[in-house]
């Protein structure tokens, strides 16, 4: 592999492999966002810490970490990247005024499964060029890097050129089988988890123990609907699941769901439809019935 002489021997394919690496820490995760294999992220960073000389990456049991001598490399790579991300928004917003191509949607499992999919048919038999994207996530993806398009998110972003616009106040409770033999047991989300809300609750609660646990909300609503332990989820996904029921009172934990999109991108004819519409389906869900 050649060592670079200048820095017009630098390919700037394989700085974004570096940036994804350092923002996700897995050559599997890298390689589903660049859409290539994790050989492929394995070899563009080896050809390019060949080329500088440097070691840019660390391999620890929890994924790859940026060495310091990948610091300046990654300062200088982000430099290059945002004027060129910046350039494809502006062109993806004047390319094209038909309402067709991909858009990518990132959001949770419960809004994933709840929200957004069941919208679908009803959008593609308005825009049949569309094609959907959904992208499960409980971090935020960016949306100034174009990791997605649409982000729908439990809280309001704080910085960034980014639109928001608030979907609604979404109450939580804790629901459960009647038929359930335990009503201490209740499933929780596991400690990669722990930053929630519904989590945090979950832990200060001395008269529910989780028995349950999992990185997914799915496993763990199968496991309340046949009885095995409770489950504290949004009401508007809870009372639309056979078996369970809530428990009275007050809501413990309510949330905040927002739709966000970047401003460069409510231009782009597609993605604004998409925001649009799903904005438009989304809200009444959220709606407690009378």
């Amino acid at each position: 592999m050649p060592v670079y002489k200048r820095t017009d021997d630098i390919d700037w394919n394989d700085l974004r492999y570096v940036l994804a690496l350092a923002r996700h820490g897995s050559l599997s995760a890298t390689a589903r966002l660049l859409k290539v294999n994790h050989a492929t992220v394995a070899r563009r960073i080896a050809a390019l810490e060949a080329g500088l000389g440097i070691l840019l990456f660390e391999r620890r049991a929890r994924g790859y970490r940026p060495t310091p001598q990948a610091q300046p490399v990654l300062q200088a790579a982000e430099q290059v990247e945002a004027p060129l991300l910046r350039l494809e928004r502006l062109a993806d917003a004047g390319r094209s005024m038909q309402i067709e191509g991909n858009v990518r949607v990132t959001c949770t499992e419960g809004i994933a499964s709840h929200c957004v999919a069941p919208q679908l048919a009803a959008l593609r038999q308005r825009w049949p060029g569309l094609q959907i994207e959904i992208t499960v996530e409980h971090r935020s993806l960016s949306l100034a890097r174009r990791e997605a398009d649409i982000a729908i998110r439990w809280a309001r972003p704080q910085s960034g050129e980014l639109y928001a616009s608030r979907l609604g106040s979404v109450p939580y409770r804790l629901y459960r089988n009647p038929l359930a033999m335990d009503a201490t047991a209740v499933a929780a989300f596991d400690e990669s988890l722990a930053d929630l809300p519904e989590t945090q609750w979950l832990a200060k609660q001395k008269t529910l123990h989780p028995v349950i646990r999992s990185n997914s909300m799915l496993p763990l609503v199968a496991a309340a609907q046949a009885g095995a332990c409770g489950i504290l989820l949004p009401e508007f996904i809870g009372r639309q699941l056979p078996g369970l029921v809530a428990e009275p009172g007050r809501p413990p934990v309510t949330r905040e769901l927002w739709l966000v999109l970047h401003r460069d991108l409510r231009r782009t004819p597609r993605v604004r439809t998409v925001a649009d519409f799903l904005g438009t389906a989304i809200r009444p869900l959220l709606r407690q019935p009378a």
